[in-house]
């Protein structure tokens, strides 16, 4: 029995040599391009042309003809007892050097897995997506490849990475509530939600990011100038009465711009003038909100209505829709149009005090009128007009009845401007006789009388009735107290026909249409705002 077991053994060994002496081989043959390395999973080889016996199976080969001229075909099979031919054609590369915290993670291009960190190896000239994966947490980068140099990478997939910047680089970047400095600032954060905020001088402005680990941002706050998109936009400036908009005219027509984020939400336009040949002189915004009226004086197409002697367009929109619901030519001059009677008619006045009252529907004439003053401002509440004169008188004209209820002489010189508060309690007035004066509408008693050194032109009052907004003739604006006293001013280059305010700190100036110009200014300086941009 013991002869016969080691003759056993000695046939397996015996059988096992002829195995492996067999074991099935193939040949790859590799000739182009001639007089380059050939390496075979990583390891040298020889050079092409090149001929050899492989085992069966799967191999990445990669042929170079300088250390950053080469080739590689992954995955090649060798099979048995065939001969597998190959052509190569090395591309210029560079080196991708890559590595994560924490390290081990798959390192992918597309959907193929190239490695894991820390990898380190040859990838063509160009720009790649990288994707790095451990476990349920993943990130992407994009890297640019240059020819024979080395590229670097890290990536946190713990945390995420923030690299600020600014424009200006002296602005102070706060971070959840807590002060970073100034710029660049490079920033590992946790995953969630993060508020960041950016000041320089009197410009604050506060942004939020969500970010989650992986992740690596590039963020740059830039501070901007604010003003009105190039519509060439002018006076006379107007507030809706729920405080959402100001109204101003424009090269197209007239502009509702949004008092929150101070673009144009509603853009009114005669259909029938879409050069704009011709612009708008004035406008009125019904009480409710409902409805614009505008007059356009025709000059350019005159010729148009050559049987017409002062051409006149009255335009009256649906504000919700933006459509026109009355065009129509008048033959008259008016300087001022309003609403009355809840909207149901518009009154017209040329600066004599002369005037038409015309239904807000048809445009026929109901009546002639006259206020038996020559008018340089006025402004509509409550179906009551309060009408500005030459002689500084006030007027209150009832639209009911279309009498005069009240009036009385406020000032000495002419009323160049009205406007009504926010809450529609007061009403401020600026005149030449350098004096602004806050009028209580319940009773109008005046409240306050304000001195200016030069003439006011235009006039307004802030929502909290604390401070006032005056237009100089001297081309300048000046922001006082209600008591008068003064806060700041602010250097124009045209004289404001119009004034107001957009909130407490922000205020808005507004030039003629000979000089088309609308400024946003914050606390006197030209409103500026820091914008973020992310990559």
């Amino acid at each position: 029995m013991e002869r016969k077991g080691i003759v056993m053994l000695i046939f397996f060994i015996f059988l096992a040599f002829i195995l492996s002496s067999c074991e099935g081989k193939g040949k790859i043959q590799i000739n182009n391009p001639p007089g380059a390395q050939v390496y075979i999973n990583g390891k040298l080889v020889g050079k092409t042309p090149l001929e050899l016996e492989l085992k069966e199976g799967k191999y990445d080969i990669t042929v170079a003809t300088t250390e950053f001229d080469r080739d590689t075909q992954k995955g090649v099979w060798v099979y048995y007892d065939k001969v597998t031919k190959l052509d190569f054609n090395p591309k210029p590369t560079g080196i991708l050097k890559a590595d994560t915290i924490p390290q081990g993670a798959i390192v992918m291009e597309g959907r193929y897995a190239i490695g894991t960190t820390p990898f380190r190896d040859y990838l063509p000239v160009g720009q790649h997506l990288i994707i790095f994966k451990l476990g349920s947490v993943g990130a992407s980068r994009k890297v640019l490849i240059e020819y024979g140099k080395e590229s670097s990478l890290v990536v946190n997939l713990q945390k995420a990475v923030i690299h600020f910047n600014a424009d200006p680089q002296d602005g102070i970047l706060y971070i959840d509530g807590k002060q970073i400095g100034s710029f660049p600032q490079n920033v590992e954060l946790e995953e969630g939600v993060h508020k960041f905020a950016v000041e320089k001088d009197v410009y604050k402005d506060e942004f939020n990011l969500k970010v989650k680990k992986g992740d690596e941002f590039k963020v740059k706050f830039t501070l901007e100038d604010v003003q009105l998109p190039p519509v060439q936009a002018y006076g006379p400036l107007a507030f809706t009465s729920d405080y959402r908009y100001f109204i101003s005219l424009g090269k197209a027509g007239i502009y509702f711009w949004d008092l929150k984020d101070l673009k144009p939400h509603i853009s009114l336009w005669d259909p029938e003038d879409v050069r704009n040949f011709d612009k708008f002189s004035t406008f009125a915004v019904s009480e409710d909100g409902k409805i614009t009226a505008g007059l356009k004086p025709i000059k350019a197409l005159a010729y148009k209505y050559k049987d017409t002697k002062n051409p006149l367009k009255l335009l009256i929109w649906d504000n919700t829709t933006a459509s026109v619901k009355l065009n129509k030519l008048l033959d008259l001059t008016a300087d001022f149009i309003t609403f009355g009677k809840s909207s149901n008619t518009v009154y017209l006045f040329d600066k004599s005090g002369k005037g038409v009252v015309l239904d807000s529907k048809t445009a026929n004439k109901i009546k002639e009128i006259s206020v038996g003053e020559s008018i340089t401002a006025l402004k509509t509440i409550n179906n009551k007009i309060y009408i500005g004169t030459a002689s500084g008188k006030l007027l209150v004209l009832d639209t009911q009845s279309d009498n005069i209820e009240n009036q009385q002489f406020i000032h000495t010189g002419s009323i160049n401007d009205i406007q009504i508060s926010k809450n529609k309690d007061v009403i401020v007035t600026a005149s030449s006789d350098k004096t602004v004066k806050v009028i209580k509408l319940a009773d109008m008693s005046i409240q306050k009388s304000l001195s200016i050194s030069t003439i006011p032109i235009s006039v307004n009052i802030s929502p909290s009735l604390t401070k006032i907004i005056v237009g100089r003739a001297d081309r300048t604006a000046e922001v006082l107290s209600i008591d008068g006293g003064k806060l700041y001013s602010i250097s124009l280059g045209y004289s404001p026909v119009s004034v107001g305010f957009a909130n407490e700190d922000i205020t808005i100036t507004a030039s003629s249409k000979e000089n088309p110009m609308i400024n946003l200014w914050y606390q006197g300086h030209l409103l500026r705002k820091w914008v973020q941009t992310v990559e």
